[in-house]
């Protein structure tokens, strides 16, 4: 009896083990979505691609000239979980959400997982995002240039010609406007330079995102100064002449009122300054 109640016991604790390996592992596995589209010249499956700004429903490769208009990355239509498109001969499947594995080169130095990944000089290739662009994603791993089934080539920088390796690596594909404090005297922290960015639906300079910060920083002081000497003043007063109370208690709503209007004038501000 001992032994089958133990039996039971490592069965039911491998059941468990499967359960959970099922409900919390299954789920890292990250979902995409292609769709076709039409395409005059060949592009290479992991190459970024931008929308056609001459045909519309159209894509070509990404590059410097067109990385504003940065759409996606070019796959397979077997690696994407859903995929549309009418499986035409020209079109392209192009990935606009979910992962891929991208074409990257270390133009900019090496790419660390977490990386913001822009257009790189070379057509299609991706590199580490640096000041104000357009971003395809994040990176999921490291890539300093080594390693199999790593390419060289040389390009022309405008100061002279570099040597530059090309790989591949998976990205978390999320395209939006990203600007990075890097060579810059003064920087803001990651989550809030996204924050703001999302906000404004367009890159913020620093200097912007610090300013607003200011403002919100002199509200809150502005705030409370009001707040605490209301309430100081309300203590002496009630406590000098109880029979004021009524005519405190107003003063005081008043004050609240001032102080959530001198807080929206100080938030509406910040905005302006964010998003102008």
């Amino acid at each position: 009896m001992t032994a089958r109640r133990a039996w039971v016991t490592r069965s039911i604790g491998r059941g468990t083990a499967a359960l959970i390996a099922v409900l919390f592992v299954a789920p890292v596995a990250v979902a995409s979505l292609s769709q076709g589209f039409a395409t005059t010249t060949p592009v290479a499956v992991g190459s970024l691609v931008a929308l056609d700004a001459k045909t519309t429903g159209n894509v070509v490769v990404a590059d410097i000239n067109n990385s504003e208009r940065l759409f996606g990355v070019a796959v397979s239509p077997s690696s994407a979980d859903i995929s549309l498109g009418s499986g035409n001969a020209g079109q392209v499947q192009v990935a606009t959400t979910g992962s891929a594995t991208v074409f990257v080169t270390n133009t900019n130095g090496a790419i660390h997982v977490g990386d913001y990944i822009a257009v790189s000089p070379i057509a299609g290739v991706g590199q580490k995002a640096l000041g104000k662009t357009r971003v395809i994603g994040t990176a999921q791993v490291d890539f300093d240039g080594s390693g199999v089934n790593v390419t060289r080539r040389t390009i022309d920088t405008g100061s002279g010609k570099k040597e530059v390796a090309i790989g591949q690596i998976p990205v978390v594909i999320s395209v939006t406007n990203y600007t990075t404090s890097d060579g810059q005297n003064y920087s803001v922290p990651l989550w809030l330079q996204n924050f703001s960015n999302v906000l404004a639906g367009k890159p913020v300079t620093p200097v912007r995102i610090i300013i607003a910060g200011i403002i919100l920083i002199v509200s809150m002081i502005s705030v409370t100064v009001l707040l605490y000497a209301a309430v100081r003043n309300s203590i002496i007063s009630i406590g000098r002449n109880p029979l004021s109370r009524s005519a405190v208690y107003k003063g005081m709503l008043q004050v609240l009122l001032i102080a959530a209007a001198v807080l929206g004038v100080g938030i509406g501000a910040m905005y302006l300054v964010i998003t102008r």
